[in-house]
């Protein structure tokens, strides 16, 4: 049991420092974004990246997860599982090139069609080799190539918006050649030209990888539905200017997403390991209660600053986005927890029901959407995106409990929930929102004292050893 842990906290720590390095430094380009885009601009811009990863799962079929999954898998060769994902790479360019002039159609994004174009292709080969990377076990190779790229990303974004004042342009070019960068630099890592001479294709992997991912394009593309398909309504029912706004919110929740992302990636790897080994469901269960607690813990303290904190962290035109963060933030939290149980359709195989599951929750989201942006504009988004993930979220742990039996405390969990809802409620409505904060975050600690002790106590005896 220890070495499982010790492996997870291993991998967890190692993401970490890429993914909160990089995501910091994100994290920080927002005021700069703010300052140096109108609001128009910035929601063009963002149009196009929400498009690419519309356009992602459709030309990919997802391989990068499987190269994953099978790459981990003690009877098969990693070289081959690379081959058949850079075979995909390839196809799924010339298929890119295709799609590329219809999404143009598009007016808001066609000028910057060939951009869209450019990065995708760099950003689906980045993912099959950063896949690769973790397969090979230089998680430290990626977590430093996330870092480099996000670095690169500032120091050009600086340099074209600030200096150069290029605006769109800039903020699209920065992103192509970060991308590049990270393609180039795991190609080198990960020794993946070696690896793939050394490789022959195997038709029947290949045949297996291309039936474990192709239910993911519908999964993916469900949870760009549920997560981005509001910006393009937005644009299109209310205006670009709000949509601008909008984005700004939603960068935000990013600091819960960076513990998604960081958990995420190395709950992937045991997960996969686990299941294939013992498959100890009390792993499993004492790691969703204090993978649960850090996501609950997260929303309210973030939401308890985030008015006086927007209004130092992004530009004027900007700040009236704050009234729209506390309630992105606890859609970000049923998002984690139903990520945490996405990892383990993954270990278990069972694509079919990730798919399903998130295809409900797509539906959800755009009914209500619709529905809700023509009755409260910007706000119907906002709770079409809550009601989505809280379906996602609960649907995915009642589906996974069937084939794993993951004992977690029901009351405390319902308790938790309602508990940053409230909170948001009362945050986005202004309503003594420093009273509201404190009451809520000494509920929350009574509720989790066991947890919050055990945390304490291990971090305690981490350091008294030392």
């Amino acid at each position: 049991m220890n070495k499982k842990f010790e492996s997870l906290f291993k991998d967890t720590i190692i993401f970490a420092l890429g993914s909160f390095g990089s995501k910091i430094i994100l994290f920080f380009l927002v005021p700069l974004y703010t300052n140096y885009l109108t609001t128009d601009e910035y929601g063009i811009a963002d149009l196009v990246f929400t498009a690419s990863q519309l356009l992602l799962p459709v030309i990919s079929i997802v391989i990068f997860e499987a190269v994953i999954r099978f790459g981990l898998m003690k009877n098969e060769r990693s070289e081959e599982v690379l081959k058949v994902a850079m075979m995909m790479v390839v196809i799924g360019s010339v298929v890119a090139f295709v799609l590329t002039p219809i999404v143009g159609l598009y007016k808001s994004i066609s000028e910057w069609k060939w951009y869209l174009y450019v990065y995708l292709v760099f950003n689906f080969a980045s993912n099959v080799e950063k896949s690769y990377l973790k397969v090979k076990d230089k998680n430290k190779s990626y977590a430093v190539i996330s870092v480099l790229q996000t670095l690169t990303l500032a120091i050009l974004n600086v340099i074209l918006l600030v200096f150069l004042h290029t605006g769109i342009k800039g903020y699209l070019i920065a992103n192509i050649v970060s991308m590049f960068l990270s393609v180039v630099m795991a190609t080198f890592s990960g020794k993946i030209i070696s690896d793939l001479r050394r490789a022959s294709l195997n038709k029947k992997l290949f045949k297996e990888m291309v039936l474990y991912s192709a239910p993911l394009i519908l999964n993916d593309i469900s949870w760009w539905v549920i997560h981005s398909s509001d910006k393009f309504m937005i644009e299109a029912m209310v205006s670009v200017s709000a949509l601008g706004i909008y984005t700004v919110a939603t960068k935000i929740p990013s600091l819960i997403n960076v513990l998604i992302s960081i958990f995420g990636q190395a709950w992937n790897i045991s997960s996969i390991k686990e299941m294939d080994s013992t498959n100890d469901s009390r792993f499993y269960a004492q790691v969703f209660s204090g993978y649960s607690f850090l996501s609950f813990l997260a929303c309210i303290l973030i939401v308890s600053i985030i008015k006086p904190f927007m209004n130092v962290y992004v530009g004027m035109d900007f700040r009236g986005a704050w009234k729209y963060v506390p309630f992105l933030l606890v859609s970000a939290v049923f998002s984690s927890i139903a990520s945490y149980f996405g990892q383990l359709y993954a270990a278990l195989r069972k694509s079919m029901n990730n798919m399903i599951t998130t295809l409900i929750s797509a539906v959800v989201n755009i009914i209500i959407n619709y529905i809700g942006i023509i009755l409260f504009d910007v706000w119907g988004a906002i709770l079409g995106t809550v009601v989505s993930y809280i379906i996602l979220a609960n649907v995915r742990m009642i589906d996974v409990k069937r084939f794993v039996n993951i004992e977690i405390n029901i009351p405390k969990y319902i308790i938790n929930c309602l508990l940053v809802l409230i909170h948001a409620v009362f945050v986005s409505m202004n309503f003594h929102t420093i009273v509201v904060s404190m009451i809520c975050c000494f509920l929350f600690v009574v509720i989790n004292r066991s947890i919050l002790f055990k945390v304490i106590n291990i971090t305690i005896n981490k350091f008294s050893r030392k």
